[in-house]
């Protein structure tokens, strides 16, 4: 009471101002603006007062009002604006339940006027936003105090104010549907959501339902000219939901209900059985385009779509019969494309209503039927989202079917078919067809660098997916074939599948492979899932799927087997599902497979060898999960373990001259992934290589492709660990070679020569050796026997090379595979093709180290390449002359004092090509005179303009040299240090070396100090003269000289 009192006390001023204020209006003084300002504050006061408003205090604040509201023709639109936000804070907290009858009317005539956009009996020519939004919020809570009053709603629903209801109605609906502010079409859904729920009966609904639905209809159907405020979208969704319930709504309750009402009150009912069809007829496009919304942002909104689709199911599905399937693909729409809680409550809905109603069943059946006949259709256009909705509406719909336990055997059959002709039209789909790739490739696209950081990969990627359009469509089918084959019932699926697999081709077999390997490998997935937590015996699902799986291993090893050609390329999808089949396979088999794998090995490598960067990706994973299926440790211990399978393979298709890439690249890959403890397996293999190279040595390309082999054999042969740690002699002939070298002579050399030499030519000489009087050779060419001692001496002489042709080389099978596939390439190195030549020289250039352990065997290799290596120092391609030039310093590098004479004879083609590239550099650092730097091979002058040309070349890399006469400049610098360090030549030509390669002593440490360690003094004088030195160095005395006492004199 006390608080009443206190809002009394503050409501008691403003009232009386404001009464005082609106006498005042009809007389000369009337303020308006003063009375707004009054209104204003009473809706302040009255907001605020709200929790204590009682309905005497309602009526004291009412009775000024009611006066403002009779002179409204004088008063300014926000005046009547804050007057109707009062009332309807009067209506909702003063007199609630208690409201008057006539006066409601009143309010709701009075609202309904001034919420029109011209209002008749007005000041004003057309209302405001503010306006109408404040009317309908007087509407909508009177309405709901309405609802509470017997009375109120008698008088609502009465003959004699159907009029009213209908303006009332009509009204709100233009309000919503004119009204730009968000606020007001809210507060107009709003009202009429509260008139349709508390006052208007089954027989009013039935009344307006024509005019209501056809301006929801506008309000709810989607547009691009007036995005609705979801909240409006919401309500009016709830308010067409409600009014369907009760007009056409099919419960038994709501029509005895009905019909009890209209007796007791004598009233015949509007909706009769015509009446039904009419409404079926107008509601189900009036429907259609409300159900467009299925494509909303907002999950609210969505919700209240599948609460509208829901109804007409559970309530409608009688009278609406024509709308059910449009209901249900909705609804099935909207709880397969989103994931929340709303989905899984319709879904629970579902599932309730079709255990609870049998026919229901049937519907559900009729529809997916439908649904997988226009499957096809929607798959042939190119609306990539329509094709997503109706896969997952599909799937949605056979997962009730079957969590519902009916039967879906025929049904599986027929899903069978619709998935396979949607899969092949959309890889048939010309939006995303590629150009075909050329099955014979170069060597250079036969890289293997796929292997690297592939090792670790077990995941496959979705093997169909060429455009980024398909990849949606086919993760969609992919997801509704596990859902397929996750039924129980599902063998009837995967039998149809395997039966079209075995006869079909093309896109078609594609399609039946993918779909079958993804349903067997949900399937056994998901059985050996449960089977680990329930033991389960006899599972005939389990079985069905087991034979799939056998049959597409056997599909699987036989299309990768299968020979190909250019004209026919094989189906690299195929081939990729192939290798999935394959990996299933190994993991569903476990340690077992290792059996299998004699069959499953090759193939794989074979596939690994194809030019496609996805094939080669497969591969790896395929060769992954071998590995782990089978335990082995990596795939190094796959491939070494299980290679006499591999090398009898490659051997038989080699003997078959089966000459496609892919047969030699397969031992490309042996070796690089088991590395060279594969080699000596090969030997066979490599043989077989020779036969072929022997039989078709006219065809460029496969001579290259089959050297490409050779060269990674002899890459991996080399880093064989025997190999390696053989030294052989290595430092004793280097010490040889140094000690054979030239130096200069001391003064005690010279001394002692001089002595020598005086002795000779004394009288008391010795007698001279007679000459011999047989032929230097063996007692068994003369014929005869010799004397003893002839017989020792030749022994002596002999004796140690016989013996060191008897030591068998080191690692004799790696060794003698490494020689025979060198020697073997004297025979090529003249080939026309400039890719393979240096492809050769590359291969000398790798297995001259390992050969170089057997001196015995290493240098009747040097004589037998020799001539060949050094007539590629004339090749007209750039590449393979610094290739000659390069093995040709390995040679040196490796044989030493064995290289001397052939060194010296090849001197002038070393000069020639030392003039040559001299020239091409002077020609290509843009000097006007191009010199010749080296008139003769003897000569030791170095023009200036060489000089100048490579200090541009070193000093400027900007400065362009041409590419290939730099590496043919920097391979002759490399081939002629290593002459120097390793072969001891004579004083001529190392003074001519020296003076080739004076130009780079500065720039080159490495040079200089090979020529220093022969002869600093010659090194010394040569920087002397061209000026490099910048003080004299005096020479060091011999220290037996100075231990004599000499010095160097003083130059002054």
């Amino acid at each position: 009471m006390e608080g009443r009192n206190q809002t009394f006390q503050h409501l008691k001023p403003i009232c009386v101002s404001l009464s005082q204020d609106v006498l005042a209006l009809n007389g000369p003084r009337g303020d308006v603006a003063k009375i707004t300002r009054s209104v204003q504050e009473l809706k302040t006061v009255v907001a605020k007062e709200a929790p204590s408003l009682d309905p005497k205090l309602g009526d004291y604040i009412f009775f000024p009002l009611s006066q403002l509201l009779k002179l409204s023709q004088k008063v300014s639109l926000r005046c009547l604006e804050l007057s109707l936000e009062c009332i309807a804070i009067v209506i909702e907290h003063a007199w609630g339940q208690h409201i008057q009858t006539q006066l409601a009317a009143q309010i709701v005539i009075l609202c309904t006027l001034m919420a029109e956009k011209k209002p008749r009996g007005f000041a004003f020519g057309e209302t405001s936003e503010e306006l109408k939004t404040a009317a309908f919020l007087c509407l909508k809570n009177t309405f709901v105090a309405a609802s509470a009053s017997a009375d109120c709603v008698t008088f609502f629903r009465s003959e004699s104010n159907f009029p009213q209801l209908g303006q009332t109605i009509s009204t709100t609906l233009d309000g919503i549907i004119e009204s730009e502010a968000v606020q007001t079409q809210i507060a107009g859904a709003d009202s009429l959501k509260a008139l349709v729920e508390n006052v208007a009966d089954r027989e009013i609904c039935a009344s307006f339902l024509p005019g209501i639905v056809s301006k929801l209809t506008k309000i709810l159907t989607p547009s691009t000219t007036m995005r609705r405020n979801y909240r409006v979208l919401t309500v009016c969704l709830e308010v067409l939901e409600g009014l369907l319930k009760s007009t056409v709504g099919s419960e038994e309750q709501v029509v005895s209900k009905a019909l009890t009402s209209d007796n007791q009150s004598g009233k015949s009912s509007v909706i009769d059985t015509k009446w039904r069809e009419n409404a079926a007829t107008q509601l189900k496009p009036a429907l259609q385009s409300v159900l467009r919304l299925t494509e909303h942002s907002r999950e609210d909104v969505r919700e209240s779509l599948a609460g509208l689709c829901l109804t007409l199911l559970e309530h409608c599905r009688t009278t609406l019969a024509n709308c059910s399937q449009m209901a249900l693909e909705t609804l099935f729409q909207l709880s397969a494309g989103f994931t929340s809680d709303n989905s899984n409550t319709t879904t629970i809905r579902l599932e309730m209503l079709l255990k609870a109603d049998p026919p229901f069943a049937n519907l559900l059946q009729s529809t997916i039927n439908d649904w997988l006949q226009s499957l096809p259709t929607v798959m042939q256009a190119s609306n990539e989202h329509a094709k997503l909705r109706k896969v997952q509406q599909v799937s949605a719909v056979y997962g009730l079917i079957r969590d519902a336990g009916l039967e879906t055997s025929m049904l599986d059959q027929r899903l069978a078919s619709a998935l396979r002709d949607s899969v092949v039209i959309t890889l048939q789909s010309p939006s995303v067809k590629t150009e075909g790739k050329s099955f014979v490739s170069s060597v250079q696209s036969l890289d293997l660098s796929v292997l690297d950081g592939e090792r670790a990969s077990t995941e496959f990627s979705n093997a169909l997916v060429e455009h980024r359009a398909q990849e949606e469509v086919l993760s969609c089918i992919e997801g509704f074939a596990k859902v397929v084959s996750s039924s129980g019932s599902s063998a009837a699926f995967a039998g149809d599948l395997a039966r079209s697999l075995r006869y079909s081709s093309a896109e078609i077999q594609v399609a039946d492979f993918w779909l079958l390997l993804t349903a067997t490998q949900n399937a056994l997935q998901r059985q050996d899932d449960i089977s680990a937590l329930l033991d389960l015996d006899g599972d005939e699902g389990k079985a069905a799927y087991t034979d799939c799986l056998e049959e597409l291993y056997s599909l699987g090893v036989t299309i990768l087997n299968s020979p190909s050609d250019e004209d026919s390329p094989p189906d690299e999808r195929l081939q990729s599902l192939a290798l999935r089949a394959l990996a299933l396979r190994a993991q569903t088999a476990g340690p077992d497979f290792r059996y299998e794998l004699i069959d499953a090995l090759y193939p794989v490598l074979h596939t690994l060898a194809t030019p496609s960067t996805e094939l080669q990706r497969d591969s790896i994973t395929t060769l992954n999960i071998f590995t782990t299926a089978c335990r082995y440790d990596s795939v190094r211990d796959l491939i070494v373990e299980n290679v006499d399978y591999l090398t009898n393979a490659v051997s038989l298709k080699l003997n078959a001259f089966d000459l496609s890439p892919q047969v030699p690249m397969v031992m490309v890959m042996m070796v690089r992934l088991a590395g060279s403890s594969v080699i000596p397996y090969m030997e066979d293999v490599v043989e077989s290589i020779f036969a072929v190279l022997e039989g078709w040595h006219g065809y460029s390309m496969l001579v290259e492709v089959l050297f490409r082999v050779l060269l990674v054999v002899a890459e991996e042969g080399a880093k064989a660990p025997q190999l390696a740690t053989i030294e052989n002699g290595e430092k004793s002939k280097v010490e040889a070679v140094v000690s054979e070298k030239w130096r200069p002579t001391n003064v005690a050399e010279l001394a002692s020569s001089l002595r020598e030499k005086r002795a000779e030519e004394s009288p008391e000489k010795e007698e001279r050796e007679k000459a011999p009087q047989r032929p230097w050779k063996g007692n068994e060419e003369v014929g005869g026997d010799a004397e003893d001692k002839d017989s020792e001496d030749e022994l002596d002489a002999v004796g140690r090379s016989t013996d060191d042709a008897d030591l068998p080389p080191p690692a004799p099978k790696m060794y003698s595979l490494l020689l025979k596939i060198t020697e073997l390439t004297q025979h090529f190195l003249p080939a026309a093709s400039p890719s393979l030549r240096t492809s050769l020289l590359s291969l000398i250039r790798t297995s001259v180290p390992p050969i170089s352990k057997h001196e015995n065997s290493f240098l009747p290799l040097i004589n037998t390449l020799w001539p060949e290596i050094v007539s590629r120092m004339d090749d007209s391609e750039p590449q393979v002359q610094a290739s000659a030039l390069e093995i040709i310093g390995v040679l040196c590098e490796h044989a030493g004092d064995f290289m001397r004479t052939r060194i010296i004879e090849l001197w002038p083609g070393l000069a020639e090509v030392y003039r040559r590239t001299a020239k091409d550099i002077v020609s290509n650092s843009g000097s006007r005179k191009v010199d010749d730097p080296k008139k003769k091979s003897t000569s030791r002058e170095i023009t200036s303009a060489f000089d100048r040309a490579l200090r541009t070349m070193y000093d400027s890399p900007t400065h362009y040299i041409d590419t290939s006469t730099r590496i043919v400049w920097d391979a002759f610098v490399e081939a002629l240090t290593t002459v120097i360090k390793h072969v001891p030549l004579s004083p001529a030509l190392f003074d001519d070396a020296l003076e080739m390669l004076a130009p780079v002593l500065d720039s080159r440490p490495d040079v200089r100090e090979a020529f220093e360690a022969d002869n600093a003094d010659a090194v010394w004088l040569l920087l002397t003269r061209r000026g490099k030195m910048i003080s004299l160095q005096c020479p060091e005395m011999p220290e037996a000289l100075v231990r004599k006492g000499m010095v160097w004199p003083v130059v002054v």
